[in-house]
């Protein structure tokens, strides 16, 4: 505002000029800001004073500001109050007269101007003309209100930094201090026993359960167990001491400060344990390959499973192991060479058919019976594999302890083919090849017989259960018996099936199977035609 209305030469002109130069401010400036410029651009009072009242009589003021001169003087008073001018102040009232200021401190009571809320004489008289407003003493006990506040605020907020820093040494006597990690975890402000409990925590992972697995079995082992421990306890100590056998002006430093710490949970591994834990583990393992075994004996069933075969790999345990301890996965399967066996025999419960014809034991072809009944017997025919008499029983030589009449082997064997033949027609299960005899055999009805001869004449069936079947085959005494043992659910619940032979010719005949629904028959189906040479 200063550079806007005054000539920076304006204090070196004439008073004249100065007038002069006024007056064509008022043209274009406002009254207060004229004033205002003037009162702080030139220190010279009386001549200020002689200005404005010269101003006030111009006719270009009086057009342009409709303004008396009591107004104006308090425009001009207010000004110097604002500015905190107080000898200026008092030397432009002192340039007024006794009625003049009268008349200017009741209009300035009358519009509660800044001037009226100083404290000055109510009542100018002539004998103390030079009687001074007491806005000094005024000035000095606001100064000194201020300088008591200052002080006052100084010590409360002192007492209150004080209060602040006592308390947090008490606080941190029994909490972590700032800025403290434990795995780049922030802990500040915990208690102790939260910190104790933190570090229970990461502790009682070693004495966690892993469970380690094989395709034979399951071990369990801690961590602690396997050689691995955590250096916990030394953190705990560590932190604790950070201000331990320090003042307390040092605890507050720490405390003020900041400082970071940062501590790591480890766990380490002790060689020499783990080393042991991993021949133990080895020992338990390490397994032959063991096959399932199934017989029976006297009429009941001696099965035992089979075991995988197993080699321990043991180059990336280690490895997995600590994995497993940081990642919390609590479950490994264990690598190493396998070799697998089949437990399929463990479904078999129960004799699901039997059969028997008799023999002479008397008879040659008796050692025949014998000789086939024993290489029958144990023969397991699993779901959906095909079974060959002459796989089983044959050749059928001398060298395989057959007896010969002539050039073709002895009768006997034909006996074994034919009763595991009615062993297969009780179960329902497929014929895949089945010949009858030139001449019909004693031993069962016509059309039930399967005869075998050499490799080109065979009787062979297929299992298309979903069971595992075992053969019990045993020939004493005149009595050969062939015994089928399976699931018992081979059969449907209540089914049985029965053969039926008609004749059709004098030495023909046509064999059926019928089945039957608790005893009731419901169904029957076409077997084959046999025909026969000549009769029993």
């Amino acid at each position: 505002m200063e550079e806007l209305l005054f000539d920076k030469k304006f204090n070196k002109y004439s008073l004249t000029d100065k007038k002069e130069y006024l007056k064509n401010l008022i043209k274009k400036n406002k009254l207060e800001d004229i004033i205002y410029t003037l009162i702080l651009n030139n220190k010279n009072i009386d001549e200020n004073f002689n200005l404005l009242e010269s101003l006030f009589r111009t006719k270009i003021f009086k057009e342009k500001n409709k303004i008396t001169l009591k107004e104006l003087d308090s425009l001009i008073i207010n000004i110097y109050v604002k500015e905190n001018k107080t000898k200026e102040l008092f030397k432009y009232l002192n340039n007024l007269d006794d009625n003049k200021k009268d008349k200017i401190y009741k209009y300035e009571i009358d519009n509660n101007t800044d001037f009226s809320k100083l404290k000055i004489l109510k009542k100018y008289h002539k004998k103390d003309k030079n009687k001074k407003i007491d806005i000094v003493d005024n000035n000095r006990k606001v100064k000194a209100t201020k300088r008591f506040l200052i002080l006052m605020l100084f010590l409360i907020i002192s007492y209150m930094f004080l209060g602040y820093c006592y308390s947090s040494i008490i606080y941190y006597n029994t909490h972590v201090y700032p800025n403290i990690y434990v795995d780049n975890i922030l802990i500040e402000n915990m208690n102790h026993q939260e910190l104790k409990d933190l570090l229970l925590s990461k502790e009682n992972k070693i004495k966690e359960s892993i469970t380690l697995k094989n395709n034979n079995n399951e071990f369990y082992y801690t961590y602690q167990e396997l050689g691995y421990s955590v250096n916990t306890k030394e953190i705990e100590d560590n932190i604790l001491s950070i201000t331990k056998d320090i003042n307390g002006y040092q605890k507050l430093y720490k405390i003020l400060t900041r400082k970071e710490y940062k501590y790591d949970v480890n766990y380490t591994l002790d060689e020499e344990v783990y080393n042991k834990f991993l021949e133990d583990l080895r020992n338990k393992t390490n397994v032959t390959k063991k096959k399932e075994s199934f017989r029976i004996v006297n009429g009941n069933i001696n099965y035992s499973k089979g075991v995988n075969g197993f080699t321990l790999d043991e180059s990336s345990l280690k490895e997995e192991i600590y994995n497993s301890l940081i990642n919390g996965n609590k479950e490994i399967i264990l690598k190493g060479n396998v070799e697998n066996v089949n437990n399929n025999l463990g479904s078999i419960n129960k004799k699901v058919s039997t059969f028997t014809t008799y023999y002479n034991e008397s008879q040659g072809r008796a050692k025949n019976i014998r000789n086939a009944t024993n290489r029958l017997n144990g023969t397991i025919l699993y779901p959906g594999s095909t079974f060959s008499f002459y796989s089983v029983a044959g050749p059928y030589n001398g060298s395989r302890g057959y007896i010969f009449y002539g050039k073709d082997v002895g009768s006997g064997v034909c006996q074994v083919s034919t009763t595991i033949y009615n062993n297969v027609l009780k179960l329902n299960l497929p014929i895949v090849s089945r010949e009858n005899h030139g001449d019909m055999v004693y031993y069962v009805n016509y059309g039930l017989d399967a005869t075998v001869y050499g490799s080109s004449v065979d009787m062979k069936f297929r299992n298309n259960s979903n069971y595992p079947i075992y053969i019990e085959a045993s020939a004493y005494g005149g009595t050969l018996t062939v015994n089928f043992w399976s699931n018992e659910n081979i059969l449907p619940n209540g089914i049985t099936y029965k053969t039926r032979v008609e004749k059709v010719s004098s030495l023909g005949f046509k064999t059926y199977l019928d089945t039957y629904k608790d005893g009731v028959k419901i169904d029957s189906k076409y077997l084959n035609s046999s025909y026969y040479l000549k009769g029993k």
